[in-house]
C-alpha cells in the first residue's frame, strides 16, 4: 500500500516536471495562456500528491482540490496564508487560459510570485518523499 502511494506520489512529481518544461517553452514563445495553463497544471500536480499523501488518492475535482490547497498551504507552511493568496493567483492563470484577459505585465508579475510557490511546494515534497523512503 505504502509503495502504491509512494508511486503515485512520483508520477504526479514527473507529470509537474513536464509541466514545467511546458511552461517554460510556452514562456518564452510568448504563449501566455498556455504558459499560465501549463504552471496551473505544475501547481496542480504537486498539490495533488501531498492530497496523496494525507487522502491516500488524488482529488476528485477541482474545488476539492482548491479547499485542500487553502487548509494545506495555511496549516503546513511558515507564510501559509501568504501562499494560500498565491494559490488563488494560480486559479487566475487557469482561469486565463479560457478567457485570455491578462496582460503581459501582469501576467510576468503573476509569474513570481507562482513560480515562489512551485518552489516551496516541490521542496517540501521531495523532503517528506525522502522521510517515507527511510
Amino acid at each position: 500500500m505504502r509503495e502504491a502511494i509512494i508511486d503515485r506520489v512520483r508520477d504526479y512529481m514527473e507529470r509537474a516536471s513536464r509541466y514545467f518544461d511546458n511552461f517554460e517553452q510556452e514562456r518564452r514563445r510568448g504563449e501566455k495562456e498556455k504558459a499560465g495553463e501549463a504552471l496551473w497544471g505544475v501547481v496542480s500536480c504537486l498539490l495533488n500528491a501531498f492530497f496523496i499523501l494525507e487522502k491516500g488518492k488524488p482529488a476528485s475535482k477541482h474545488g476539492v482540490l482548491s479547499d485542500f490547497a487553502q487548509q494545506f498551504l495555511i496549516s503546513s507552511f511558515k507564510k501559509g496564508e501568504e501562499l494560500a493568496r498565491v494559490y488563488k493567483k494560480v486559479e487566475k492563470f487557469h482561469a486565463n487560459f479560457y478567457h485570455a484577459f491578462l496582460d503581459k505585465a501582469e501576467f510576468e508579475e503573476l509569474c513570481a510570485d507562482i513560480l515562489t510557490l512551485v518552489e516551496r511546494l516541490d521542496t517540501a515534497l521531495k523532503d517528506k518523499l525522502q522521510k517515507l523512503e527511510l
